[in-house]
């Protein structure tokens, strides 16, 4: 996936579901199992619509889910094969969190990466030998440009703003990772200068240095997420506190690490999920989904009444469990979001042209969500036995 991520207006339907010879229009209040009843309908008989472009929108729906499942998937290393056992802490020792000093976000996400590589990647994999070394692949070759090991850290908080550059267009960018580990500063940062040979400018911001790397491709940023780079900033904050994303971003983070400009509290915390792989959380801009335009008033409603979202990736003996909840104007406009993506949920496994196994785990996978609803608060809920994710990780 890579940044900008843009939210284009686009239609769903050459025309709207036949309706009998005078109808009216369904009412705004239409409950939503009317409108969604003939959505499914209208998909599976082929009448008025673009079967090619609802394929395409539906992808994009559902791609939200993989990218979950990726972010908990990719971090494999050679170390991944060895599970670490760490002892508990005494007893009375309450573990305080760490306030990441990230800068204001619209978007938070909290990552355990000692549990990501030595725990979750093991399982995910079903220690596939040749997944491993690709993956670690990937992590060496991170390293080897920027001097960036991510196998040294022990927690990373990623933050992000949206913004909306233009009509129709909702861009994702202001990307900053801090992450905390035991690592040696000046070692990270002499193995950056000679890993970047001539394509690095130090820059002083706030009484520190920011490391610019001018790489100009497209890498996988810590050996994980797969993205076009043009310049990777880096700053040591603290000892044992490392800032990487844009350079801009960086010294952001320099200011919130003297207090200015800091995230919210309330957004960090929620992204701060205990005992999880994973969390996550945001708010989504006025506006961010004003210019979408489906075809169908009632989906166009029930994305432009999500305001927030947070959830997380956990893991148990058994397996693992991705769960989003999204946040709604009103308890009326949750209900009629549940009702919508159950309508999706419902015509989506038609649409998938994938064949073969990877096909079946797909469509097994959808139809295995849970989808709730609660005052303002749609859950989805997706639980996947150990075979389960490694049968899909081995098909990807």
């Amino acid at each position: 996936v890579e940044p900008p991520f843009r939210v284009k207006p686009r239609r769903l339907f050459s025309g709207q579901p036949p309706r009998a010879s005078g109808a009216s229009e369904p009412p705004n209040d239409t409950p939503p199992h009317f409108v969604n009843g003939a959505f499914a309908r209208a998909v599976n008989q082929g009448k008025g619509v673009d079967r090619r472009v609802m394929k395409k929108n539906i992808h994009a729906a559902l791609f939200a889910l993989a990218a979950a499942s990726a972010i908990f998937a990719a971090p494999l290393s050679a170390e991944a094969q060895r599970r670490t056992n760490t002892p508990p802490p005494p007893a009375g020792a309450a573990a305080q969190p760490w306030a990441a000093p990230l800068p204001a976000s619209d978007a938070v996400l909290v990552a355990d990466m000692r549990r990501l590589i030595a725990e979750a990647v093991p399982r995910v994999f079903d220690n596939d030998a040749k997944r491993v070394a690709d993956v670690n692949a990937d992590i060496e070759q991170f390293r080897q440009r920027t001097g960036i090991d991510a196998r040294q850290f022990d927690t990373v908080a990623v933050g992000a703003r949206m913004t909306h550059p233009r009509e129709g267009v909702t861009k994702v960018d202001h990307m900053v990772a801090v992450a905390r580990g035991k690592f040696d500063a000046a070692a990270v940062v002499n193995a950056g200068r000679a890993a970047a040979g001539g394509r690095l400018a130090e820059q002083k911001h706030a009484g520190k240095t920011v490391y610019v790397f001018s790489l100009n491709d497209q890498l996988k940023l810590f050996g994980l997420v797969k993205m076009r780079v043009s310049d990777l900033g880096m700053a040591v904050l603290d000892a044992g506190v490392l800032a990487v994303g844009e350079p801009e971003a960086v010294r952001a983070a320099i200011d919130a690490q003297e207090g200015r400009g800091v995230v919210d509290k309330a957004l960090l915390n929620t992204a701060r999920q205990p005992g999880a792989l994973v969390g996550f959380a945001g708010i989504v801009p006025e506006g961010a989904f004003k210019d979408i335009d489906t075809g169908l008033p009632e989906l166009d409603k029930s994305l432009a009444s999500i305001r927030r979202f947070h959830g997380s990736v956990g893991m148990n003996g058994t397996g693992f469990q991705l769960q989003t909840i999204l946040v709604t104007q009103t308890a009326q406009d949750a209900s009629r979001l549940r009702g919508t993506i159950d309508a999706v949920r419902s015509v989506a496994p038609a649409l998938i042209s994938m064949a073969g196994e990877r096909g079946q785990l797909a469509k097994s996978a959808i139809q295995n969500i849970k989808v709730t609803a609660q005052g303002t608060d749609v859950q989805l809920r997706l639980d996947l036995a150990q075979n389960e994710l490694a049968a899909i990780m081995r098909v990807l």
